[in-house]
């Protein structure tokens, strides 16, 4: 299992969150970085409530969503290739592997408050959908308005982009075990919460027509999540780092073996 991990939202207008983390000294020119880069579906669930605000007659007037974004983690297996040193000739692998994104980090967004302009008692359903409106679960059945805050937590899967930076850390050995990992995750079509409220009508809610509806933004698209940089180290093996798999939350591998150059320049 991943462990949990800290995170920390980065200023400015990308709205890039990212953990702290100590960085290496310079590389080394002799060097070249690799990179590794997938598109996922990453699992993740809404951890929210939605919120009335205003009088008992009027429950639904002002609403507020609150809550945050649960991931289901992210993390990678560096594979090398090593020299046996006795017995017959042959290869044979040494992996190490590193968390980038701690399963159940949650990345918690600013309340949304809005103005629905439905009076009386209505019930409430959320919808989660992507960026482009494109449904990512059913529409869930909130409940009455009129009973307070209403939480949620629907699961679904957000596609994403995975890049990784593989390099070697400046030191006197010149050694593929040597090596730093960093990167980022980017929600291609972003997150975003439909609230739909509709008006008793009989003994059915379903029926009925939605008197207002609301696309609320969790997570908008191109919004990054930064991977902490860290050291890699595979033992003294003296071997060629061959490739990198991308692994879920609970470290199964998810797509395909990304081979990889030698890390190190031939100049």
């Amino acid at each position: 299992m991943m462990k949990h991990g800290s995170v920390a939202r980065n200023g400015g207008g990308n709205g890039s969150w990212n953990r702290v983390s100590s960085t290496p000294g310079p590389v080394l020119s002799t060097f070249q970085s690799r990179e590794a880069r997938s598109t996922l579906s990453m699992p993740a669930c809404l951890r929210a409530a939605l919120i009335p605000l205003d009088r008992e007659d009027a429950p639904a007037a002002q609403l507020t969503l609150k809550g945050g974004l649960v991931l289901g983690g992210l993390g990678a297996e560096l594979i090398f290739n090593r020299a046996r040193d006795n017995g017959p000739r042959g290869r044979t692998e040494v992996t190490t592997k590193a968390i980038l994104v701690p399963t159940g980090e949650c990345l918690e967004f600013e309340r949304r408050r809005f103005r629905s302009g439905v009076g009386g008692d209505p019930a409430a359903w959320v919808q989660i959908r992507d960026g482009g409106g494109n449904p990512l679960t059913d529409e869930l059945f909130l409940g009455r308005l009129g009973q307070g805050y209403r939480p949620m937590d629907p699961s679904f899967t957000a596609l994403v982009d995975a890049e990784t930076f593989i390099s070697p850390i400046a030191c006197a050995t010149q050694l593929d075990s040597d090596l730093t990992l960093r990167g980022e995750m980017t929600f291609l079509r972003g997150v975003s919460a439909r609230v739909v409220l509709r008006r008793r009508g009989g003994s059915l809610w379903w029926s009925r027509p939605a008197a207002a509806v609301f696309d609320l933004d969790i997570v908008k698209p191109g919004q990054r999540i930064l991977f902490p940089t860290q050291p890699i180290w595979a033992g003294d093996h003296g071997g060629a780092l061959r490739s990198l798999l991308f692994l879920n939350g609970e470290g199964e591998p998810i797509g395909e073996e990304h081979l990889l150059e030698p890390a190190i320049s031939t100049q």
